[in-house]
């Protein structure tokens, strides 16, 4: 894959130079997450995907797993239906090595045994905005090679909003959502209750007995808010999620069992302020996340864990005469207890950013990071270039480039794993990343994006069996492991009432030994519309995936890994709007009934069928 990573740039921009078409409205977004503050995205030179409220509504998802599967770069894994293990990759990096944010805060799972993020646990039906950050980007947010998720929830922005909604379907699913927002004077505020239960079915081939492995899901957040001027508010937000799920194949002693239970709580709060003064605008908040989970093997207590985030945060920026300026500073600690074992890790991290322009069509960033991790130093950095030029009426050809470095703190878990035993103390993963990418855009028909990239991961932290205490313990990788590959975008509209995307990504992502990364599909298609019948009153929204060459965890210890046959999964939903105030929905998942699987020995969705009803009472 590498030999062919320059050379697919040039081949992009002759099919750039074609007349392709875009949305201008593309011409005008801004992204928030790749420098943390608003920027034009034309101006920007690193990858961003972008979700929209409008976006999640016609895909009509129930949880943030299955929304954000449709956007190039991304492998999902999934260990049986709801409420099972699932991991997301970006540009084949495991979920340890991406930062998902919720409003601001890090949603990692510090009690795992690498410091992972939920995906399963997360819904959809409070998500205002998803933007997705790939490649490295340690200078900005410490984080890992994958890149950043970052997830806006829906605030008060109007009168009092009310919805009510309900949906129901195979597997005896059941999902109810009760919301309020509203903004008034001075003051905003939310607060959203959303439940999801599913009777589910048979998660684990093994399991020959058939019982069906069920999720119950509760989410609620709350958020209140105060502007005492245009230049200075305050603000603060809860969220908390208690999830059950059934899982096959624990243990109860020395016995191996189908009867298993997960339970989990996590809770999350942020206190934050933002001042403009002197021509600097401030932003200081103070979060605190919190994970509890324990495992049941037929009703008998198997474990316990329990793991906390806080985060003490700064952004400063200004505009100046040449250009803008970001700075910041946080404070990191994280928490890891369980059977009497306790670990933390604390980061101390700062960094700045130049953002500027030459002669009006180079725009360029520089950026610069330093960690303070234990007794250990880190730098990042990162540098960007975006090159946008007009080139007819409505027509727009932008080249952009970028090059960064990332670094992953070892998780408590993973420190605590080599304590003793005669193994080396566990020290941070560092990455970097290189993209190049041209994007074609013209009116409001049709948008192109092509990038090529390579990235890789030095001491990558393994689990090795055997040493250590005689258990085993995470120790650094000798190596490199590499992800290079290709990923292109393509966006349009389908008259005055619809619009269509397709995606692919062709990847080639290797561990230290040059083998295949496991879950990790090479390549990845998606292909969806959205069309609007009947006044505006209908809207038929489908999305298909393929997913081809992958690998999965062997089936049997020490064992090869498995792999996995290509599949096609076709979705399908559907909007009646019957009144400004009711709407009906009916949604088909996997309405081919694909017989497929995500990871080795773990069944999937059959055709499944959902309907509801949303009432808006404003």
């Amino acid at each position: 894959m590498r030999s062919y990573f320059f050379s697919s740039l040039a081949g992009a921009i002759a099919l750039a130079a074609q007349p392709v078409l875009a949305d201008e409205t593309q011409l005008e977004q801004v992204t928030i997450t790749a420098s943390r503050v608003e920027i034009p995205r034309a101006e920007s030179g690193v990858s961003v995907s972008v979700l929209t409220a409008v976006d999640i509504q016609q895909l009509g998802y129930s949880t943030l797993l299955d929304v954000i599967k449709t956007l190039p770069g991304i492998s999902i894994s999934n260990t049986g239906g709801l409420g099972k293990v699932s991991n997301v990759y970006v540009r084949g990096e495991a979920s340890s090595r991406t930062l998902v944010l919720l409003d601001g805060v890090n949603m990692a799972d510090a009690a795992n045994t690498q410091v992972t993020t939920q995906f399963q646990h997360i819904l959809a039906g409070d998500v205002e905005r998803i933007e997705v950050l790939r490649g490295p980007q340690g200078m900005m947010y410490g984080a890992g090679a994958g890149g950043v998720i970052n997830i806006i929830t829906k605030r008060g922005n109007k009168p009092l909003q009310l919805e009510l909604s309900a949906e129901g379907g195979r597997y005896d699913t059941e999902r109810t959502q009760i919301a309020a927002r509203g903004q008034q004077g001075g003051w905003d505020y939310k607060l959203d209750l959303n439940q999801l239960d599913s009777d589910g079915f048979n998660a684990r081939e093994s399991d020959t007995s058939g019982e069906r492995d069920g999720y119950e899901n509760q989410t609620g957040s709350a958020s209140l808010g105060y502007s005492f001027s245009e230049n200075f508010s305050i603000d603060g937000r809860v969220w908390r999620t208690e999830a059950d799920t059934g899982f096959d194949n624990c243990y109860l002693g020395w016995d191996i069992v189908n009867d298993c239970l997960d339970s989990y709580q996590q809770t999350s709060y942020q206190l934050g302020a933002n001042l403009t003064a002197a021509g600097v605008n401030h932003r200081l908040s103070l979060s605190n996340q919190e994970l509890e989970r324990a495992s049941y093997s037929a009703g008998t207590h198997s474990f316990s864990m329990e793991g906390s985030i806080a985060e003490l945060n700064y952004i400063g920026t200004r505009a100046l005469a040449g250009g803008s300026i970001t700075w910041g500073a946080d404070m990191d600690q994280q928490e890891y207890a369980s059977a009497g074992s306790m670990q933390d890790v604390d980061i101390l991290g700062i960094y700045s950013e130049w953002r500027s322009d030459i002669a009006d069509n180079v725009f360029y960033s520089v950026g610069y990071r330093h960690d303070r991790l234990e007794d250990r130093d880190h730098n990042s950095w990162r540098i960007s270039a975006a090159v946008p030029q007009l080139i007819g009426d409505n027509q727009q050809l932008k080249y952009r480039a970028s090059a960064s470095t990332g670094f992953r703190a070892p998780s408590p878990y993973e420190i605590s794993t080599n304590l003793s035993g005669g193994v080396d103390p566990v020290g941070p993963e560092t990455s970097r990343g290189y993209e190049l990418g041209v994007e074609y855009r013209y009116a409001d028909l049709l948008q192109l994006e092509l990038v090529a990239f390579q990235q890789s991961v030095t001491d990558a932290i393994v689990y090795v069996s055997g040493i250590g205490t005689g258990w085993g313990a995470y120790v650094q990788d000798d190596g490199e492991s590499d992800s290079d590959g290709i990923e292109l975008s393509l966006a349009g509209s389908l008259g005055e009432s619809g619009r269509w995307y397709a995606n692919g990504t062709w990847l080639d992502s290797t561990d230290s030994e040059g083998e295949q990364r496991l879950n990790v599909a090479e390549r990845v298609y998606n292909l969806g519309a959205s069309y609007t019948l009947l006044a505006n009153t209908l809207t038929l929204s489908g999305n298909w995936r393929h997913a081809a060459d992958r690998a999965s965890p062997a089936l049997v210890f020490g064992g090869p890994a498995e792999r996995l046959d290509s599949y096609n999964r076709f979705d399908l939903n559907a909007v009646y709007d019957f009144s400004e105030r009711v709407s009906f929905n009916l949604r088909g998942e996997n309405l081919l009934d694909e017989d497929y699987r995500e990871v080795a020995g773990f069944y999937t969705t059959g055709a499944a069928v959902y309907a509801g009803v949303k009432f808006n009472l404003n």
